[in-house]
């Protein structure tokens, strides 16, 4: 089964290659160029890539960002993009807003499908509100639609980092408010998928 890390923000509708959206870190691969059925490709961001993802993302920095990603292409066609993504960032403290650095790893991890329509594929927010339980698993357990043999692996790392970064830092003994500690608490208790469907929503919300 491939889906994202416990909290990866899903690129619904193919949103890399939107009109809409002009990705600050980005790195096309084209699948059907391929040599071999299996290649290595390791990406980093340079200066200008990282303070434009700290920018969106609302960071005091981002120092690094680099991912050693293996891409493989099945006989069906199918794309596999897996490797470990690390980076190193910095943000507000919920609390104080003084700044917390934080180390981040992960393992990048996603299926794309030419197979899978973008019409298969939510274009509101609010469509996910009428979904069961079940629909919703099943729609974050989906493939990525690959469009024109083409992903941009730069993108598909940059919401790796998104999500898999602190939600609420703290500097170490910063009370949170009592709203946030609610929120945290609420968070926990969550499934990941649930973490994984507000990625969703807000990549839907870029849409509009």
């Amino acid at each position: 089964m491939y889906h994202v890390s416990p909290s990866l923000t899903r690129n619904r509708k193919n949103e890399l290659m939107s009109d809409k959206f002009t990705p600050e870190f980005s790195r096309i691969v084209k699948t059907d160029e391929q040599v071999k059925t299996k290649e290595k490709l390791v990406i980093e961001a340079n200066e200008a890539e990282r303070a434009g993802l700290a920018k969106r993302f609302e960071l005091v920095s981002i120092d690094s960002l680099k991912a050693e990603l293996e891409i493989k292409t099945a006989s069906n066609g199918e794309v596999t993009v897996r490797g470990p993504m690390n980076a190193q960032i910095v943000q507000r403290c919920v609390a104080t807003l003084e700044p917390v650095p934080e180390v981040i790893e992960d393992t990048v991890e996603v299926l794309f499908s030419p197979h899978v329509s973008e019409a298969d594929m939510p274009s509101n927010p609010d469509d996910l509100e009428d979904l069961s339980e079940e629909e919703l698993m099943a729609l974050l357990d989906q493939p990525e639609p690959l469009v024109d043999g083409m992903i941009d692996v730069g993108e598909v790392v940059a919401q790796f980092l998104a999500v898999a970064m602190d939600p609420y830092p703290r500097k170490d003994d910063a009370e949170l408010p009592d709203s946030i500690q609610s929120e945290e608490d609420a968070q926990e208790d969550k499934p990941n998928p649930f973490a994984q469907l507000a990625g969703l929503k807000e990549q839907l919300e870029k849409k509009k």
